[in-house]
């Protein structure tokens, strides 16, 4: 599947704010999210931070790209170092320390006391079972997402084309992970491929791990 290379539109600072409502109504009714925040009155909310804790960590560490000044959707992407990249640059442990900063100052944010620990046990196992199925450098699409207001007119294509177009120019891979069955018809339209489906310690949740080999 060869795609058009087209501009991609970057986040700016004074947008995360409004990228992060966008992604926390986009994610309202996703099963990982309803497993952590099983209260349906404050999940919005508690989505809010969880998603402005990830747009300021990929804003640093990562990309985050929109549709438009409007907002309709955002994609957060990072570039992930193969696993001999990290143990020379001890990248992996430099990761779980930021992560690790993230947790404690999103714990203090939405206020979860022991709820943390779940939050992040469910996290680290979709984390390391990442690790173990793409040990190469790749692309890992993190969170991708469109307002409810403009779901099913485009945006998601439109955050995905021009992304993975970038991709196969750098001849790299890419990972995903859903939690929506529905999902996997969408990503597999674009080359993705099922390569593990699991359930996640500790709910009930479903996570298929994806993967689009290098375009050539």
């Amino acid at each position: 599947m060869r795609l058009a290379m087209e501009p991609l539109l970057r986040l700016k600072r004074h947008q995360v704010d409004s990228a992060s409502r966008v992604l926390a109504r986009a994610f309202e009714h996703d099963p990982v999210c309803v497993a952590f925040f099983p209260d349906a009155s404050k999940r919005v909310l508690h989505n809010y931070h969880l998603m402005r804790h990830s747009i300021r960590y990929n804003m640093r560490y990562g990309k985050v790209y929109i549709t438009s000044p409007r907002l309709e959707g955002v994609a957060l992407w990072q570039l992930e170092a193969s696993l001999k990249e990290q143990e020379q640059e001890q990248a992996q442990q430099d990761k779980f320390r930021r992560l690790y900063l993230n947790w404690v100052n999103f714990g203090s944010w939405v206020g979860l006391g022991k709820g943390l620990e779940r939050v992040k046990s469910l996290y680290e196992h979709v984390f390391s079972t990442h690790a173990e199925l793409v040990p190469m450098r790749h692309w890992y699409c993190k969170t991708i997402g469109v307002d409810p207001n403009f779901q099913g007119q485009g945006f998601g294509s439109r955050l995905l084309t021009p992304m993975l177009a970038r991709i196969d120019m750098e001849q790299l891979p890419c990972y995903l992970d859903t939690n929506t069955e529905e999902n996997i018809g969408l990503y597999e339209r674009f080359g993705f491929t099922v390569v593990k489906r699991y359930s996640i310690p500790g709910s009930d949740v479903i996570n298929w791990s994806m993967v689009r080999e290098t375009q050539g």
